[in-house]
């Protein structure tokens, strides 16, 4: 593919230039494609496309789209109706996932958390009762503490830790959150990380009354959790009709 393509758009030039080197792939025409690429990069690939040239869209380490640069030039191809496939890469959610050893039947990739803290506590609550496994990208200096943020929400479940993926130092971290916190604690993490993490097992509470959710909720929103993410976790607590729940919550 790369071989015969008219241009490629990289991440990062040199380092696509050495991948091509290596296979002998020798004067072809790269560009510079990442997150920071203004409107008129994008304009520019389009228009190239849009005149029969074929272009392929390489990421530095994982897949375009994936938590990496490629999103806004797919939706305009897509506006566009410029035809487009994809080739089968690396990803490194899907790897962490496998060596894991954690139920991947359903699975939710929430990526990388929002940085500011209320946010991110935010997004924990909507997922601390999600019953499927949860897969996060995080950095080596903020791991600890979303690992700590995950204990404080979410228990001591079972999670695995990947780091450096098909790299020399590739280490995977298997146990509970805190057998992971204690680990990390030790040493200096480096590299690209993936945490898994178990999905919630939970048994409905039957048994209660309205006082009872109406004191919940308002607990809930006193934490500083919007409506709507209070409403999800009540729906996963408790047997409760959504629509009874949705009247009972315009009244606080």
């Amino acid at each position: 593919i790369l071989r015969d393509v008219d241009l490629i758009a990289a991440e990062d030039t040199r380092t696509t230039k050495k991948l091509l080197q290596k296979h002998g792939i020798l004067k072809k025409n790269t560009i510079s494609y990442h997150d920071f690429s203004g409107e008129s990069r994008i304009r520019y690939i389009i228009e190239t496309l849009e005149a029969g040239k074929n272009i392929a869209l390489v990421s530095e380490s994982g897949t375009p789209a994936i938590q990496d640069p490629g999103f806004k030039i797919i939706q305009e191809c897509i506006e566009k109706n410029i035809p487009m496939t994809v080739i089968p890469g690396p990803n490194a959610a899907i790897s962490a996932l496998v060596l894991s050893g954690l139920s991947a039947d359903n699975f939710l990739f929430a990526g990388f958390l929002p940085k500011a803290k209320a946010k991110m506590k935010n997004k924990l609550m909507e997922l601390a009762l999600f019953p499927y496994t949860l897969i996060f990208y995080e950095s080596p200096n903020r791991i600890k503490t979303l690992v700590e943020e995950l204990i404080g929400k979410f228990g001591d479940r079972k999670a695995s830790l990947v780091r450096e993926i098909t790299k020399i130092y590739e280490e995977t971290i298997r146990g509970s959150l805190s057998t992971i916190l204690s680990e990390i604690g030790q040493r200096k993490i480096k590299g690209e990380i993936v945490l898994v993490v178990e999905g919630y097992k939970k048994d409905l509470i039957k048994n209660f009354s309205e006082e009872d959710i109406t004191r919940e909720l308002i607990k809930l929103l006193k934490q500083g959790i919007s409506k709507k993410s209070a409403l999800k976790i009540i729906l996963s607590r408790y047997d409760i009709d959504k629509q009874k729940l949705y009247n009972m919550a315009t009244k606080i």
